[in-house]
């Protein structure tokens, strides 16, 4: 028996591409341009929001009910003379009532923070121990007394943010 060997031979031509190719590669070349320069322009934007603080931006009901509070109501805008914040409103937290205070920026929460902890202590100056509760875009605070135990829990129940011990003022 006689095998025959076959061999192929790949035949490269010397001829520029054709017409309707170089439109092809033209169009793709600029439609891949088109389709990185979107994911650039939107990568940062997707990033942000896979990275963003889950309550930042968010209202105050949902940190409510994230809190397992009862009787949510939300309190009336204010001018936002002093600080800014995005919504706010009461609830009941084991017989606790607390004030929920929402931000769109962390820089609006932080804000909220030095305001409370320099009139806290001139309104307040016996209260030893005044705490609240904070994390990126909200602060929960007991409304009478600022507790330490609300403000433990409120951190506990959310799994983010910590309590804050307010300098105490002048004994009375």
């Amino acid at each position: 028996m006689t095998t025959i060997e076959t061999h192929t031979v790949d035949v490269i031509a010397d001829e520029p591409p054709t017409r309707g190719r170089k439109s092809r590669l033209v169009l793709g070349a600029v439609a891949l341009a088109a389709v990185a320069g979107v994911a650039g322009w939107q990568a940062p934007r997707v990033v942000d929001e896979l990275t963003r603080p889950p309550y930042l931006g968010a209202d105050a009901d949902k940190v409510a009910a994230d809190l397992g509070c009862d009787n949510y109501t939300q309190a009336a805008k204010h001018t936002d003379a002093v600080y800014t914040y995005r919504d706010q409103g009461t609830c009941t937290i084991n017989g606790v009532v607390v004030t929920i205070t929402t931000f769109d920026r962390t820089t609006d929460g932080e804000t909220f923070a030095a305001v409370m902890e320099a009139v806290v202590p001139v309104l307040h100056p016996t209260w030893r121990g005044a705490t609240y509760a904070a994390g990126a875009g909200w602060n929960v605070a007991d409304a009478r007394n600022l507790t330490p135990e609300i403000a433990e829990l409120a951190v506990q129940r959310l799994g983010t943010g910590a309590t804050h011990v307010i300098p105490a003022g002048a004994a009375a």
